[in-house]
């Protein structure tokens, strides 16, 4: 009877993962017909979180019923769907960045802004109190924010209904937050998901790693496919150099706690784009003594670079 109940657990484990990576698949394939070299226009955004939550959940239901094979849609159906494809690829990061954003401004005495990033030099600034039990909701809306966002990138059935709890249960200030992105040129031919496929094989092929653990904002995108690929925990260290003047990956104690699990364990650290390289290497000289084993991963490697990933999608030339 015990192995009756067991093999039944796994059958419809089995059945579940084929179910959601022939989601993941079908959206991917959709993706293939985008340019992968000129970013979209939609990348460019700003947008109230609570109204971003929207739009996704639409754009979702509306990926998923699109029926027949895709070789055989029309000309124009094909279009749109591209388009809302590329639209729910582009928003998707918000989900993890703007709880991202709130963690971040709880946990370093920072004022809670309607359209504002903070930089972390400025905590010195507000020094603002924000009490034990905010810290605490901050941080498990982020955990969650993770994981309801790669529900929606393989399309799980639960995929809407948890980004409504999710945005439910966050503050107003939150909610109400305006998200902003900007046209990347290197974060979308990164994103791509042929490229995504080719590093996910190569490190399947050499490493087996526990955990993705990704630099955040920047990577947010690839990071949610990738590990989907990888079948892997994944998890998001706020890194920014570039677009939010990090100095230094902002490790607080809620996020050594989450990460003490992994100790012992071989894990990827991730930058979709690696180009000078100075990013990868501060983001691995702070992280790697949490782990037992270390190996990098980019999306592009430029060849110019002062590090040389143990994993890349392809090498870039400029």
């Amino acid at each position: 009877m015990a192995i009756r109940v067991i093999r039944g657990l796994f059958t419809r484990h089995v059945y579940h993962t084929i179910t959601v990576m022939a989601s993941l698949l079908k959206f991917t394939q959709i993706l293939e017909w985008a340019d992968w070299e000129t970013p979209p226009e939609e990348m460019q955004c700003s947008m109230p979180f609570q109204a971003i939550v929207s739009t996704i959940t639409d754009l979702m239901s509306d990926i998923e019923s699109a029926e027949g094979p895709l070789e055989a849609t029309p000309s124009y159906a094909a279009y749109e769907l591209l388009k809302k494809a590329v639209r729910f690829y582009v928003l998707l990061p918000s989900i993890v960045n703007v709880l991202l954003n709130y963690k971040i401004c709880v946990e370093h005495g920072l004022p809670l802004h309607p359209t504002v990033y903070y930089e972390l030099k400025e905590a010195r600034k507000y020094r603002i109190s924000h009490s034990l039990g905010e810290i605490q909701r901050a941080n498990e809306l982020y955990w969650r924010a993770i994981d309801v966002a790669r529900e929606c990138c393989r399309f799980a059935p639960c995929a809407g209904q948890d980004l409504k709890n999710l945005l439910s249960e966050t503050p107003s200030a939150v909610s109400s937050f305006v998200y902003t992105a900007v046209q990347d040129h290197y974060t979308w031919i990164g994103a791509n998901p042929s490229l995504l496929s080719t590093l996910a094989e190569k490190i399947r092929r050499a490493y087996r790693p526990s955990l993705l653990v990704a630099a955040a904002h920047g990577s947010i995108m690839p990071a949610l496919v990738l590990s989907e690929l990888l079948d892997i925990p994944l998890y998001f260290i706020r890194f920014s150099m570039f677009k939010r003047h990090d100095e230094e990956p902002i490790i607080s104690l809620s996020d050594q706690a989450w990460l003490f699990d992994f100790r012992g364990k071989k894990v990827i650290l991730y930058d979709e784009d690696v180009a000078g390289g100075r990013t990868l290497e501060l983001f691995v000289k702070r992280l790697s003594p949490l782990f037992g084993r270390v190996k990098t991963a980019c999306s592009i490697r430029h060849a110019g670079s002062s590090i040389r990933p143990d994993f890349f999608g392809k090498m870039w030339w400029d």
